[in-house]
């Protein structure tokens, strides 16, 4: 029996103006109801997730799972798990990317941290309702006390990221987990940072097996937590990449997808 529901926000839970539905918020009620766990796990900051979390109704000490894994925290605000980048790791893939013009977004502490504001890091603050910090020095600034960063994340061109993503590997070697979670979206973590691993611990921590967990996602950012739940999820809007490594596919998110793998594979419509 599925005990622990997690569902990835962007493309997921999300609807396409960046809402939640209100099927979607009627069938977690209806999960919630019955006495299951419902969280988030995303690639978003903590406090741009809080928010949604909270207008789902879900408990204060619920934790939910942010910057793909390498944060669980409580809605309440209590830190349970980190595992962030190494600090001179960070330092390097900052300097490397700012030397060549990239958009970096650094993540320490839970602030948004860039070089300088542009349009990139403009349309991202917008998506996510977040302030941004300016350093100049990026490098510098995780140096200086040496910050432990939850995530780094690279904004490029679409036609672009493939081959900065090859870049980032070569420098960074097997240190960092790097997935691709949107066509201008090169996310870096720890190695051991990722959200399968941080959604197995926390079902591990609720006395929970593999079997009782149930992942719904639909980037390579969701594939190891999809991979790795009793049963994985796709939505209709996913990748064909990760189609294949979902048990089932459900309708996309502007059809209320959630809603529906929820009302067939949790509660048994």
């Amino acid at each position: 029996m599925i005990k622990l529901i997690a569902s990835d926000l962007d493309d997921t839970l999300l609807d396409l103006d960046s809402q939640i539905s209100a099927e979607n918020k009627q069938a977690v009620q209806e999960v919630l109801e019955q006495g299951l766990t419902f969280t988030l796990a995303t690639g978003r900051m903590f406090q741009a997730t809080a928010p949604f979390g909270k207008e789902l109704g879900l408990d204060p000490e619920q934790p939910v799972i942010c910057y793909n894994g390498a944060l669980i925290k409580r809605l309440s605000g209590e830190v349970l798990y980190h595992q962030p980048l190494p600090v001179e790791l960070a330092a390097t893939i900052a300097q490397y990317g700012q030397e060549r013009g990239w958009t970096v977004n650094l993540y320490y502490e839970d602030e948004l941290y860039v070089a300088a504001m542009n349009q990139q890091v403009e349309d991202y603050a917008n998506l996510a309702k977040v302030d941004v910090q300016i350093e100049a020095d990026l490098a510098g600034f995780i140096r200086d006390g040496n910050k432990e960063l939850s995530k780094i994340l690279i904004i490029s061109d679409p036609k672009l990221t493939l081959g900065r993503i090859k870049e980032v590997r070569t420098l960074a070697g097997s240190q960092t987990q790097i997935v691709r979670s949107r066509d201008k979206f090169i996310e870096i973590t720890s190695a051991t940072a990722h959200k399968g691993a941080a959604l197995m611990w926390l079902a591990e921590s609720m006395g929970l097996t593999a079997k009782e967990v149930l992942a719904i996602g639909d980037s390579n950012n969701d594939l190891t937590m999809l991979e790795m739940a009793g049963i994985g999820v796709a939505m209709g809007n996913a990748s064909d990449v990760v189609k294949k490594a979902a048990d089932y596919e459900t309708k996309a998110n502007y059809e209320n997808g959630v809603a529906y793998a929820l009302s067939r594979y949790v509660l048994g419509k």
